[in-house]
């Protein structure tokens, strides 16, 4: 067959089968876009710049659109050429060689990739500077412009290697399907299901079991160190029962609908009949939609909530605007309190006038760790018990002249009395608490402890002045366990007033080389010392947080690509399926009305069956989300909870329109 001849055939078919094509081209051109912007996010300089961790962000984005977009591409191709089958038996039949099909094949998916290159390469470049925008904007970066956003060389290459290897795998896999099949066997393949499980009962057993494994682990376990491990084991048994039951189990319900004697009424036969068979065809793709749905909504409201609560993180991190830290890993006990007005000193001196600093106050601190059991805290004995420890307190002390001092209070404490909080609202504590050799009588207070401690059960303790402390300390961290990083810190945390903080900056540069002055002249270098303020805190939290906002918005747009994709194809293959059975009910004397209301009611059921089920997938893994959640101090519940149905109802929104859509595509069909 000459070229001519090849292309006119190509052409044809493009037309003919432009309902199964043309999706096909906008959701790979959806998948090539996100791919382009990515790659050309992933060069740009503006963006390197911007957050030493941005470029890694993009760098994973990449990677996972890369496998999506080989997974999706597949899957839709794979559906394409079923639907052919029939098709391309006939060219045998009709005494076309396989060489020739496979020329055919050849021009009409090199047609549909250039359409897919086209689209990636301008519907990239132009929706990249939305992009970009919006990830600037989500960063608190208004200095970004659209001139930051060159057209990129580098990316193109990457998207024309990238289309043109899924050019090469689809055209390799679709002349191997062709050249080791008889037209027979075409036509068979073309009416092929996916077929029904023979051991359902095993299966869903199997099934019932991973899912009660998945939940319990989700519902569960306790402590932040076993939920991090167990968490993608529980993510892992979830999937795989999730395919299992859709395959087995759902198979198995409606068998046991069709015991009842209910079961012969004309609509209720019908409906199950039809669920019957659809869910026998369709019950991978089902699971895949869930997974996927399960996927958009747990990416997009989790990175959500990190974002929403970068500034609750700040107020609680920072009491004043500015701070200074000093942690000297050794000193004499008697140059505490000298230390906390040495650093005092240093921020008065920062200003003109001691009028321009307000609330100014020095806290002593010590994060430790210990167990809090049965009216008595017990020591971690070595960092490496720690790690493996199952459920470790997180002991944060505090001197009382700087909790006062911090909230404006005038409490006093004998010598064996402290003040007690916790962040896990747990009901009234001991009345009294075994430290050491000594025993605490306990008031209890607000929660006073920053909320990047929420990952674990931890306690805040004020006491009386830093003898006190430093008896804790040796008690909870034995001299041979001590570490540079368990050291009594000195913060120091102020406001500025009648001064702005432009104006301040100079000086506030200066306070850093003074403050390293200090430390080198006093302690020869042997403290960890930093300055900071609230303002430059937020702006790298808005950064770090940006990306994973990014990223979860770009995962969460693959998911939804891959869910769309998904429920097209399946809603074409129905109606292409049921065009058929519905002209032999009405020969069979059925009504247009019965016809139609059971194969609404199908549809209906099989389209929100997903989304039932990635609801309840997202309900139950929420209490181990909000867990690890803490790692990144959120510790609000509440916000968790606004985020998560946030997403979920506006996920089932867009779930809606895309079944009105897909259901149009199918009515056209089976009309």
């Amino acid at each position: 067959m000459r070229f001519f001849m090849a292309r006119r055939f190509a052409l044809k078919n493009l037309r003919a089968n432009r309902l199964l094509e043309i999706p096909f081209v906008l959701s790979s051109g959806i998948m090539g876009m996100l791919f382009f912007i990515m790659a050309s996010l992933l060069e740009n300089h503006y963006v390197e710049t911007r957050h030493r961790d941005l470029p890694l962000f993009i760098r994973v984005g990449t990677i996972l659109l890369c496998i999506f977009t080989f997974v999706f591409v597949q899957y839709a191709v794979n559906f394409m050429l079923k639907k052919r089958n029939k098709e391309f038996a006939l060219y045998g039949i009709l005494g076309l060689e396989k060489k020739h099909i496979r020329k055919i094949i050849a021009i009409e998916f090199f047609c549909l990739f250039a359409f897919i290159l086209v689209l990636s390469i301008v519907g990239g470049y132009l929706f990249g500077q939305m992009v970009f925008l919006m990830l600037n904007f989500i960063m608190k970066d208004v200095s970004g412009r659209l001139m930051d956003f060159p057209f990129s060389f580098t990316a193109l290459f990457y998207t024309m290697v990238l289309l043109l290897f899924l050019y090469l795998f689809t055209l390799l896999r679709s002349s191997f399907r062709i050249s080791f099949s008889t037209p027979m066997e075409l036509l068979q393949k073309g009416h092929e299901g996916e077929g029904e499980p023979k051991s359902r009962v095993l299966l869903s057993l199997i099934g019932s079991f991973f899912l009660g494994v998945g939940y319990g682990i989700a519902l569960f376990i306790q402590g932040l160190l076993s939920s991090f491990n167990y968490f993608f084991l529980a993510v892992l048994a979830v999937i795989f029962a999730t395919y299992l039951l859709y395959i087995s189990f759902s198979v198995l319900l409606l068998k046991m609908e069709k015991r009842r004697p209910s079961y012969y009424r004309p609509e209720k036969f019908l409906s199950i009949s039809g669920l019957l068979y659809r869910i026998k065809g369709n019950a991978v793709s089902l699971a895949s939609i869930s997974i996927l749905s399960t996927g958009v909504i747990l990416s997009l409201a989790t990175t959500i909530c990190m974002y929403a609560n970068i500034q609750n993180k700040g107020n609680s991190l920072f009491s004043r605007e500015y701070s200074m830290e000093l942690s000297p890993f050794s000193y004499p006990e008697k140059e505490g309190e000298d230390l906390k007005q040495s650093l005092n000193q240093m921020v008065l001196e920062s200003v003109n006038e001691p009028s321009e600093v307000e609330g100014l106050y020095t806290m002593a601190t010590l994060a430790t760790a210990g167990y809090v059991e049965e009216g008595q805290i017990l020591p971690v004995q070595g960092q490496e018990n720690m790690v493996n420890a199952k459920d470790p307190n997180m002991i944060i002390l505090y001197d009382l002249a700087g909790y006062n001092a911090r909230f404006q209070k005038h409490i006093s404490l004998g010598e064996n009395e402290i003040l007690l909080c916790n962040n896990r609202n747990t009901p009234k504590g001991p009345g009294s608490l075994k430290i050491g050799d000594r025993v605490f009588q306990v008031s209890e207070i607000q929660n006073i402890l920053p909320v990047d401690m929420v990952a674990l059960g931890s306690y805040g303790i004020v006491v009386r002045d830093l003898s006190t402390m430093e008896y804790i300390e040796k008690y909870l961290q034995p001299e041979e366990h001590r570490s540079e990083s368990t050291a009594i810190e000195f913060s120091t945390h102020w406001n500025l007033k009648g001064i702005s903080g432009e104006a301040y900056q100079p000086k506030f540069n200066a306070l850093k080389k003074q403050l390293k002055a200090f430390s080198e002249k006093n302690f020869k270098g042997n403290t960890r010392y930093s300055v900071e303020n609230k303002g430059e805190y937020l702006q790298s939290q808005y950064e770090v947080n940006g990306g994973f906002l990014f990223l979860g918005v770009l995962i969460g747009i693959i998911f939804l690509t891959g869910t769309v994709l998904i429920s097209y194809y399946k809603q074409i293959s129905e109606g292409y399926e049921d065009r058929e059975k519905m002209q032999i009910m009405k020969k069979l004397g059925l009504s247009d009305r019965l016809i139609q209301k059971t194969g609404s009611s199908q549809i209906l059921w099989l389209f929100f069956g997903p989304l039932a089920v990635a609801t309840l997938h997202c309900l139950v893994a929420s209490k181990i989300v909000f867990r690890l959640l803490g790692l990144f101090g959120v510790g609000s519940l509440n916000l968790y909870a606004g985020c998560l149905s946030a997403v979920l109802l506006v996920f089932a929104l867009v779930y809606l329109v895309i079944f009105r859509l897909t259901k149009k595509a199918y009515t056209r069909i089976v009309e």
